[in-house]
């Protein structure tokens, strides 16, 4: 596999971005660019190959397309499609492209000198996103600056950088996990848990009796290897997949508040704008602008 590395103290820079939705078999062109291509898909699959390799992208994976590297659809899709893209270039094309050797080494001085700050970004050719909402909700907010036309052009580069961020964090805290004490491993079958089932009634009492915990110590547990309350890890579970609710339907905040397992709407309400500092109203029309195409 190849790997982006690239230091981040200049924006990346992007020169396009959308929203593809396609539900008739759809094939990816053949083409080779001068630029990186980011493809996040968050439904159905994606077939396709990039220099001689075939790769099937489906729901929370994104591929990274080289330039010079020709990539071509080589299977058409079935059922609806859905993926986000976008087209940028690296500050004064200081980049590098390397191998798995490279990137282990890299990453082990990472893990081994966690008191220093590591200035890059580490973009795999693909990968699965443990974080996937929080990815999603940056591609959407990047599409709704890329349709504003009153404010510096500086809005998009900033936005893009931010979701390549985002994108190296999670891959360089999912390639730590193998490589840490088995209650931390624990901890993250925990998480999994909560998102997989963030839309029931979920309470600290109830996973703690899912996973024959006492709850008080399964909450001091958890905080101590995540930072967090394992209650605040719920609400925001539960208020990150509210916002790409927000951003994807005209659903009433109501619906959306029983949606992801709030009874209350008033408190779902009191929620969201403790974590997030507005209204669920007001988020929905903060992020309203994107650009979508079919082919």
């Amino acid at each position: 596999m190849l790997y982006l590395v690239s230091p981040c103290n200049n924006p990346l820079l992007l020169e396009g971005c959308g929203h593809l939705m396609n539900s008739d078999n759809f094939i990816h062109d053949r083409r080779t660019l001068d630029e990186l291509v980011l493809v996040l898909c968050n439904k159905g699959h994606l077939y396709i190959e990039q220099d001689g390799k075939q790769y099937d992208i489906g729901p929370n994976q994104y591929i990274l397309l080289f330039p010079g590297l020709e990539h071509k659809g080589y299977k058409a899709s079935s059922g609806e499609l859905s993926y986000f893209w976008c087209h940028f270039s690296i500050w004064g094309n200081d980049y590098r492209v390397v191998d798995e050797e490279e990137i282990n080494r890299q990453l082990h001085f990472i893990k081994s000198n966690t008191e220093i700050a590591h200035d890059q970004y580490i973009i795999p050719e693909t990968n699965r996103l443990a974080n996937s909402e929080r990815v999603i909700l940056q591609f959407r907010q990047l599409l709704d600056a890329a349709q504003q036309t009153f404010y510096s052009g500086y809005l998009v580069h900033y936005a893009l950088s931010l979701l390549g961020l985002e994108i190296t964090t999670n891959f360089v805290r999912g390639y730590e996990i193998g490589d840490v004490s088995a209650t931390y491993k624990y901890i993250v079958k925990i998480m999994d848990w909560i998102r997989m089932h963030y839309a029931s009634q979920i309470s600290v009492t109830k996973v703690a009796a899912e996973f024959n915990y006492h709850p008080g110590y399964l909450s001091s547990v958890f905080k101590k290897y995540t930072g967090v309350s394992l209650m605040d890890y719920i609400n925001r579970t539960k208020i990150d997949a509210a916002k790409e609710i927000l951003l994807s339907s005209s659903e009433p905040i109501k619906q959306i508040a029983n949606k992801i397992g709030f009874a209350d709407e008033k408190y779902f309400m009191k929620v969201f704008k403790r974590l997030e500092g507005t209204t669920p109203s007001k988020y929905r029309n903060a992020f309203f602008r994107k650009f979508v195409n079919k082919q």
